[in-house]
């Protein structure tokens, strides 16, 4: 280290690199959760090529939220990308508050899925939209 010691706070979290694999990891993670979160109807139930139908048009609720779900995480991505491809190197609060933004976005596939089941709630959708902001 060149003669001199170095402290762990202003080593710790410099790498663009490394900040840009997790938010990679965790955005493809987000977005593929929320789709398995839609259930196919149950076989037992469906008879008819119209029972099918009728059961599909019913996960409306839950595709409308996870378009919505996946159209919002590929905004921030696409906005995270560009604000990490700026930056030559981070320090160690901006790391952490990456951190605290991937949180949010890795729970997002909770809040979308309460939002589906409940999408005439104002609690599940003020939980969604807290989850946004």
């Amino acid at each position: 280290m060149r003669g001199h010691t170095r402290t762990y706070n202003a080593i710790a979290g410099r790498s663009i690199d490394r900040l840009n694999a997790i938010s990679d990891g965790l955005f493809a993670f987000a977005m593929t959760v929320m789709v398995l979160d839609i259930r196919v109807p149950a076989h037992a139930s469906i008879h008819t090529e119209v029972q099918l139908w009728l059961a599909i048009v019913s996960l409306a609720p839950q595709f409308v939220t996870y378009l919505l779900s996946f159209l919002t995480l590929g905004i921030f991505w696409v906005a995270q990308q560009t604000q990490l491809e700026r930056m030559r190197e981070a320090d160690r609060d901006f790391t952490w508050l990456h951190l605290l933004f991937l949180a949010a976005v890795a729970v997002l596939p909770l809040t979308t899925r309460l939002l589906a089941e409940y999408i005439t709630f104002r609690v599940a959708l003020a939980l969604y939209w807290a989850n946004i902001l």
